[in-house]
């Protein structure tokens, strides 16, 4: 039974990422979420928020704004809409994503406009 397990993070423009991790922490649409070796298969969402990528010499954090990931046969594939470095992370950052998503909300039906309001949450606890 190995101690990792392959993973590849994407957006449609490239592969973002990929290599061999012990853990990754995503940011689930319904929580956190931590994937090890041998984890269940799951197909789920992503809400905005950090990705953790920790292999064995270090952990890199990135931004995801959303996007699906899928588990299976010790393989994590990420499929995101954007991807970026924590480092670009900061309140100026994050306030022009809600802005951004809040400028949609008048065009959305009611549907669209409560998945709009739980990523601008979303967004809201990355706030320092």
């Amino acid at each position: 039974m190995s101690d990792q397990f392959n993973y590849k993070l994407v957006t449609p423009e490239k592969i973002y990422l990929e290599g061999d991790a012990h853990m990754v922490v995503l940011p689930g649409a319904e929580g956190d979420l931590g994937v090890l070796p041998n984890h269940s298969n799951i197909i789920t969402s992503l809400r905005p928020g950090i990705i953790k990528v920790t292999n064995s010499d270090k952990t890199q954090s990135l931004f995801v704004e959303e996007g699906f990931i899928k588990f299976s046969n010790n393989e994590l594939l990420v499929i995101a809409v954007g991807l970026d470095e924590e480092a670009a992370l900061n309140n100026d950052f994050i306030n022009d994503k809600i802005e951004n998503y809040s400028s949609a909300l008048d065009a959305a039906d009611e549907a669209q406009k409560m998945k709009i309001q739980k990523k601008i949450d979303s967004l809201k606890l990355l706030l320092n």
